[in-house]
């Protein structure tokens, strides 16, 4: 198993190596496969994209055109108090994700925090890019699964009885 720190380095580095027209084509591809996943969805919760992330402007768009809200999840808030008053999706960023929906993220557990306090009716969707999908993950008992996985090639929806939840330690 790769170290969390290891992995994360790598997918970093990956992850520098998008460039402009590259990135917002896949990060289109991702937006549409995202999309119908979030209709009817009143209340998302969305994030900003950092360096090599999907940019899914496009997405938080249609929400609210659709007289839905976008709740920004923001890495200077305190997890713990960001309002999830009426949000039926999270949509996170990934460094690296499984098919089980094992996630890695920044490495701060800002995602694992926040979705500890949602409601279990709450869809959690992990975005990353098709060669962020990895085998497997070095995972802890506090880290949190996602229910789908969405890249710019696919749609994974975990098999996993634990979705969304916490993950089982051995």
């Amino acid at each position: 198993m790769v170290p969390k720190a290891e992995q994360r380095d790598h997918m970093r580095s990956w992850r520098r190596g998008l460039t402009g027209t590259d990135l917002a084509a896949r990060s289109g591809r991702v937006a549409h496969h995202l999309a119908p996943l979030l209709q009817g969805h009143r209340a998302v919760m969305g994030f900003r994209a950092v360096r090599g992330e999907p940019v899914l402007d496009t997405v938080w768009n249609a929400v609210t055109n659709a007289g839905g809200d976008v709740v920004w999840a923001t890495a200077d808030d305190d997890p713990t108090d960001v309002s999830l008053g009426g949000v039926t999706a999270v949509v996170m960023p990934a460094l690296a994700v499984t098919a089980a929906g094992d996630r890695l993220g920044q490495g701060g557990g800002w995602y694992d925090r926040l979705l500890q306090r949602c409601a279990p009716s709450v869809r959690t969707i992990a975005v990353c890019f098709d060669e962020q999908v990895v085998d497997a993950l070095d995972v802890e008992c506090h880290d949190m699964t996602a229910d789908i996985i969405v890249t710019d090639l696919r749609v994974i929806e975990p098999p996993s009885p634990t979705r969304g939840r916490l993950y089982r330690s051995s």
